[in-house]
């Protein structure tokens, strides 16, 4: 009850707010009442009262080790309750960036159905697999992911979703972080287990770090050398790196100085990017002839998002720094 008057007293602190922490709560449940869905709108109420989700306590109560599985575009996803962050939320929303997961979709199936010869991806920050399930199940046989992530507890759930899906033959997972170098980071892992991120001074907050461990970083170019691909074989690129985007770019000039067809879809972390690597970024995707297909950004819920109406890299020059967007650009070759 503390939690519900702790936020009441903050909407009238700032009123501004109310309209809308309504209109978020009022999504979630009409979602979860369109759904059917009782456990989540319980363990929802209690997470907004007691700042406690019985739902996911519930299911982690069952069992120490036993794990959830829910379908999720169009493949089944297992996730782990006591894991905060992607896991947890999409066993209480069953989606997440719903938007821009659509229109990469789209992006995937267009470019598919264009190739002549087999799609492959990079999955870059590949977290517990909710985008690289997508694309195996989109590709098909036709289609090669490279899954990149450092966390070896992100990786153990990817590794059983593979494995429940036959998708071993399409998704090869590497336990490194991708970079402008080779050798060793240190990579700072986080409670919420999709804010890990590689250790930067720039935006580490000490605080929010659960530990540390020093993994292995390459580039994508000599993760390519290494595995006897040509930069041109790539189609598809995705990437989330909790601001780490400069550097991986960085890593990967060969791939985006192509002229073959590529997708791009990544998450710009501006509220972690200072002006110098924001407009690096945009320099690099300018001079890599990337056109922008759609910008997304949160609006409320994890899985509720808008597309913003702009369409140039100069209008994304304009962005603030308080928050993050999704960018789906392609290269047409």
């Amino acid at each position: 009850m503390a939690n519900i008057i702790t936020k009441v007293n903050r909407a009238f602190d700032n009123p501004t707010s109310i309209q809308p922490w309504l209109e978020t709560n009022r999504r979630k449940v009409a979602r979860w009442i369109g759904r059917r869905e009782i456990g989540p709108l319980l363990g929802g109420l209690t997470a907004g009262v007691f700042d406690w989700n019985a739902y996911t306590n519930y299911l982690a109560w069952r069992g120490s080790t036993e794990l959830v599985v829910r379908e999720i575009n169009g493949s089944d996803m297992v996730l782990d309750p006591k894991m905060s962050g992607i896991s947890q939320e999409l066993i209480m929303y069953g989606g997440r960036e719903e938007l821009s997961a659509s229109l990469y979709q789209q992006e995937l199936e267009r470019l598919a159905a264009e190739s002549n010869s087999p799609v492959t991806a990079l999955e870059i920050g590949a977290n517990i697999g909710y985008y690289a399930l997508l694309e195996a199940n989109v590709l098909g046989d036709s289609g090669r992911i490279l899954a990149f992530e450092p966390d070896p507890r992100n990786i153990e759930i990817l590794s059983k979703s593979i494995d429940r899906n036959g998708y071993g033959d399409l998704i090869d997972v590497d336990r490194v972080a991708v970079g402008d170098s080779d050798g060793s980071v240190t990579f700072n892992l986080l409670p919420l287990s999709n804010k890990s991120h590689v250790d930067e001074e720039s935006f580490t907050r000490k605080h929010d770090i659960e530990r540390q461990v020093t993994v292995p970083q390459k580039t994508i170019s000599t993760v390519l050398d290494e595995k006897g691909i040509e930069p041109d074989a790539i189609n598809v690129v995705r990437m989330d790196v909790e601001g780490y985007e400069a550097q991986v770019f960085r890593g990967m000039s060969d791939v985006l100085e192509s002229d073959q067809p590529l997708v791009l879809f990544f998450e710009l972390h501006s509220s972690r990017l200072d002006d110098e690597a924001m407009e690096r970024i945009f320099r690099t995707l300018e001079d890599a002839n990337m056109e922008i297909v759609a910008v997304t950004d949160l609006e409320g819920p994890m899985w509720y998002e808008v597309q913003l109406p702009w369409d140039s890299f100069d209008e994304l020059r304009e962005i603030d720094d308080t928050h993050s967007v999704h960018l789906i650009l392609r290269r047409t070759g």
